[in-house]
C-alpha cells in the first residue's frame, strides 16, 4: 500500500513539477518584493491611477497582501474587499478541483468560463462603485 501511495505521489510530483517550479518563482519574486517595500520607500505605482486618479479593482493588493503577512485579516479586507470575496470564491472551488476533480469544475470547463465572466464584471463593478462619492470606504487606506 505504501509504495502504491509513493509512486502516486512521484507521479504527481513529475506531471506538476513545472507548475511547482513557476509557484516557487513567482514566491520568491514576491517576497523580495515585500522585503523591498518594508525596509525602502520604493513602491510600485498604478499606472490607471495615475493617469486617471481613480483607483482601479486591483488597487491596495500589496496592501492587502502585507496584511494577510502580518494576520491582520480585518485590515487585509479593508484594503480589497473585491480580492478577499474573490480569494473565498475561488480558494474553495480550487480545493475541491485539486481534491475531488469533479466533472462540473474542469479545467476550462463551462462552469469555470462563467464564473469568470462573471468574476470580471463583478471586479469592474466594484471599480466603478469604489470611486463613487460616498464610498470611499472601498478605496485602499493609501487613498482615502
Amino acid at each position: 500500500m505504501r509504495t502504491r501511495q509513493k509512486a502516486k505521489f512521484q507521479q504527481y510530483r513529475q506531471k506538476h513539477a513545472k507548475q511547482w517550479r513557476c509557484a516557487g518563482i513567482l514566491l520568491g519574486i514576491g517576497f523580495a518584493y515585500y522585503l523591498l517595500i518594508q525596509f525602502t520607500p520604493f513602491h510600485l505605482f498604478c499606472l490607471f491611477q495615475r493617469i486617471t486618479k481613480l483607483a482601479c479593482p486591483g488597487c491596495g493588493i500589496t496592501h492587502f497582501l502585507v496584511r494577510l503577512l502580518h494576520f491582520d485579516i480585518p485590515g487585509a479586507v479593508q484594503e480589497n474587499v473585491a480580492v478577499a470575496g474573490l480569494i473565498l470564491l475561488w480558494g474553495p472551488l480550487l480545493f475541491i478541483r485539486v481534491i475531488w476533480h469533479p466533472k462540473w469544475l474542469q479545467k476550462n470547463g463551462r462552469f469555470e468560463r462563467i464564473l469568470a465572466c462573471i468574476c470580471v464584471v463583478l471586479l469592474l463593478l466594484f471599480g466603478i462603485l469604489r470611486n463613487l462619492p460616498g464610498m470611499e470606504f472601498l478605496l485602499p487606506s493609501s487613498k482615502r
